[in-house]
């Protein structure tokens, strides 16, 4: 079974290493969680992994989605439910009864309780087992992964909560200062950029036209500085951050960039989004998060695609990107499938 991401395939074995990939894959510590982990090819490739909150009792609706999400992107699945407490959760049962009956081949089912995982497809087999310890931070496949994650700007959080904070918004004076910064560069007034030359033209590889839709050079400039920024440091200065924010408000600007994204999948486009969501004030979140969004679901990372437009319809309820996006995610599409969809969107432009 391979773990796959931006990178090369991980290999990982069963059981233990199907539950080192489940934090790394969703971006946190999943608790009071039920996971369904999508498995397709001969190889057993992690494709979209769906986290839900644990409900109170059964929900066969719950579990028929669940099925339907498995039918369409599993060969075979794996189920993980994270429990704080002693009760078997009864969607477990009533998702493990639905893919039988739909016919989807369930690889494992384990319950997590604390540091011990145990066999689940049966309330006995879970009481009979002695459990398995949790893989810890030495865990040869817990280092790959987040040896992987790192490569690509992100890391392991310790919760939701704490993956939804760290795209948050300043606060306080840096919010005001922020504001300011938005302003500026909203009237045409970008920050002075360390990156000289030409600037660049986006080039939509992937439709294999050659057709070609440009910005500005300084915008170019201005998307290149906070790339470097991020790549040297690990953030953006609060003017470059900002600047990125306003820019975003154009469409025919943020289409290219996410056309250049796309196109580029190994540079730092999602680590530098997610730096300038942190200088970004609230009342003007809705363009950059909802780019974050889409950026973050083409990189696999469902969970900070969900954060991420939540955060944008936050600020606006109707903004049609994070609209879209929340479409996309309802039907199941695969990430590669957005390469499509943006490409047309560019080429009407």
């Amino acid at each position: 079974m391979s773990a796959t991401d931006d990178v090369a395939p991980i290999q990982i074995s069963r059981p233990a290493g199907l539950l080192a990939a489940v934090p790394p894959m969703l971006g946190f510590h999943p608790t009071n969680s039920l996971v369904l982990l999508c498995l397709a090819g001969r190889r057993r490739r992690i494709g979209p992994v769906a986290r839900v909150d644990l409900p109170e009792g059964h929900d066969r609706v719950l579990a028929a989605q669940l099925t339907a999400h498995a039918l369409r992107h599993a060969d075979e699945v794996a189920v993980v439910c994270y429990l704080r407490g002693k009760r078997r959760p009864a969607i477990l049962d009533d998702l493990l009864e639905e893919l039988a009956r739909a016919g989807v081949d369930v690889m494992d089912a384990m319950i997590v309780r604390g540091d011990v995982a145990r066999p689940a497809f049966t309330a006995a087999m879970e009481k009979d087992h002695p459990g398995i310890p949790m893989p810890g931070a030495g865990d040869p496949v817990v280092r790959a992964l987040q040896a992987a994650g790192a490569l690509s700007g992100r890391s392991v959080l310790a919760d939701r909560a704490t993956l939804r904070r760290s795209i948050a918004g300043p606060r306080g004076a840096e919010l005001r200062t922020a504001e300011a910064g938005v302003s500026e560069a909203a009237a045409g007034r970008l920050p002075p950029s360390t990156i000289t030359g030409e600037g660049r033209v986006v080039v939509l590889r992937r439709t294999g036209e050659g057709r070609r839709h440009s910005v500005p050079r300084s915008i170019w400039r201005l998307f290149d500085a906070a790339c470097l920024q991020t790549a040297q440091t690990g953030t953006v200065e609060l003017p470059i951050g900002t600047a990125v924010a306003a820019v975003l408000a154009e469409n025919a600007v943020r289409d290219a960039l996410l056309a250049e994204a796309f196109c580029d999948l190994d540079g730092a486009w999602l680590p530098m989004l997610i730096a300038c969501a942190t200088w970004t004030p609230d009342s003007v979140a809705a363009p950059l998060c909802s780019v974050l969004a889409v950026v973050a679901y083409r990189h696999g990372d469902g969970a900070l695609a969900q954060v991420a437009v939540d955060r944008a319809l936050t600020a606006e309820p109707g903004h049609p990107l994070a609209l879209l996006l929340i479409d996309i995610m309802s039907a199941g599409l695969r990430p590669e499938e957005l390469d499509g969809i943006v490409a047309n969107g560019a080429r009407r432009r």
